[in-house]
């Protein structure tokens, strides 16, 4: 029980001090795709500017913190899609997409197509038409490496509350958005959320989020914290509060589905390891190797980079090719 109560500490102030010592929110991801180039000061530029700046200050986000619209005539017609996190004030969420559009034309600079994400909204921008379509073609899966050592039992309460917020996030209202905590041991909780740009239908987002939940059965096995993203949808669960309590919580999770496949005995109920991250990007037909921190490659979907910028400090990234 000591043990137990000193890895909880160790983990709370160890994200209480990481988040000190980060001055400024950095992207989690952002992919960059070799669909096309567009030349600065051409129709192109110019409507993608007029779409990017409108965002930050558009109404939509007042209701559901969702934007999505599209300007001009082909072949210089730009789409963009924002979202934001389903906690989020509309403050928070005007000031997390206009440091997306600050960011991603520097990071994508002249690139017809674009995606980047934050922890608390992501933005998408294209000169195809990415409204109201339900894209998983592209995964980055994350995992914390520290491992829960009742992973059984852990393995159990994780795929309950999943399950449980997959309904009530695809229904979701203007928001598709589901967020809940369950109970691992008496000291410590598991917190998770789902979420669907609204655009999408219910049964896409359902199908979204089964393929994310898939991921978590895949890769995250056992470990303290993990998430998913797609185009389409975010699924996340941490140890950590990361998001704040809404007043209308889901129902509680449904009947208990089959447990992820358990690993090797416990050391002692209820404690947890030193924590590491590490990062798949998943894309069909990619090559898998280790890569760093820091990192370009070139897939079948198109250019992607990745940057550090977890919860804990220390991380491995690699690329794993999809099954």
């Amino acid at each position: 029980m000591a043990y137990t109560r000193l890895s909880f500490w160790f983990l709370f102030i160890l994200n209480f001090l990481v988040s000190l010592t980060t001055p400024q929110p950095a992207p989690r991801y952002n992919r960059c795709s070799t669909s096309g180039n567009y030349t600065t000061n051409s129709t192109y530029s110019r409507n993608l500017n007029a779409l990017l700046s409108s965002i930050p200050a558009s109404s939509d986000l007042n209701s559901d913190g969702f934007f999505n619209a599209s300007i001009g005539q082909n072949p210089d017609h730009v789409y963009a899609i924002g979202l934001c996190r389903g906690d989020l004030a509309v403050s928070s969420c005007r000031s997390c997409l206009n440091d997306s559009v600050q960011a991603i034309t520097q990071a994508c600079s002249n690139q017809k197509e674009a995606s980047l994400w934050y922890d608390e909204c992501m933005l998408r921008f294209s000169n195809r038409n990415i409204l109201n379509s339900m894209d998983d073609g592209f995964v980055i899966v994350a995992w914390n490496t520290a491992n829960a050592t009742n992973q059984t039992q852990f393995n159990d309460v994780v795929g309950n509350l999943l399950s449980g917020l997959r309904d009530p996030a695809a229904v979701g209202g203007v928001r598709k958005y589901a967020a809940n905590v369950a109970n691992y041991t008496s000291l410590l909780k598991i917190y998770a959320v789902e979420q669907c740009t609204p655009d999408i239908s219910e049964m896409d987002c359902g199908r979204c989020l089964d393929v994310a939940m898939s991921d978590v059965t895949n890769y995250c096995n056992g470990k303290v914290g993990c998430f998913s993203i797609k185009p389409s949808c975010v699924l996340r669960y941490e140890t950590y509060q990361f998001y704040q309590a809404l007043a209308d919580a889901p129902p509680p999770p449904r009947s208990t589905p089959a447990p992820l496949s358990p690993q090797p005995p416990p050391d002692a109920p209820g404690t947890l390891r030193a924590s590491l991250f590490h990062v798949f990007t998943v894309s069909k037909g990619g090559r898998q190797q280790q890569i760093p921190d820091h990192y370009q490659y070139i897939n079948s979907y198109g250019f992607c980079r990745v940057d550090s910028g977890l919860d804990l400090p220390f991380f491995r990234i690699e690329e794993a090719k999809a099954q």
